[in-house]
């Protein structure tokens, strides 16, 4: 029986060579992922619930905790997260501009002193207009 070790390098290896055909498998989909993933929303329900019912959710992260989580990042994380943000700057701006109103609610309220209802008015308005923009109201 082969060792996990000898497995999981053969995965690693095999892994990075497949990267054209997990691209190519991606772009000849034929059916819909994200239909899919829609269509078992009350699984995932299901599953997430059980598994936090069950404490599998705390016991993973129990297990790989604060250590496993900086040593992704320091091996990982840090060299991606500049091209991720820089790709996705698109889509942040596109998703962000349905605030824009929202976050200038306040604007034609009267300004009070620190802590002051007048102030507790303009956060609450601009609370209240954050709520309805991202609800689609």
């Amino acid at each position: 029986m082969k060792s996990a070790q000898s497995v999981s390098a053969k995965f690693a290896e095999r892994a990075s060579n497949a990267s054209g055909d997990y691209g190519a498998g991606v772009a000849s989909a034929t059916k819909s992922q994200s239909g899919a993933a829609i269509a078992a929303a009350d699984i995932w329900k299901q599953a997430v619930s059980q598994a936090a019912n069950d404490g599998r959710y705390a016991k993973g992260l129990q297990k790989s905790g604060d250590a496993a989580w900086k040593k992704g990042v320091a091996e990982k994380g840090v060299n991606r997260f500049g091209e991720g943000v820089s790709q996705s700057a698109g889509k942040y701006a596109a998703n962000s501009a349905k605030f824009d109103a929202a976050r200038g609610a306040a604007a034609s309220l009267p300004r009070g002193l620190k802590g002051s209802p007048a102030n507790l008015s303009r956060v609450t308005a601009v609370v209240a207009a954050q709520i309805a923009a991202k609800k689609g109201a």
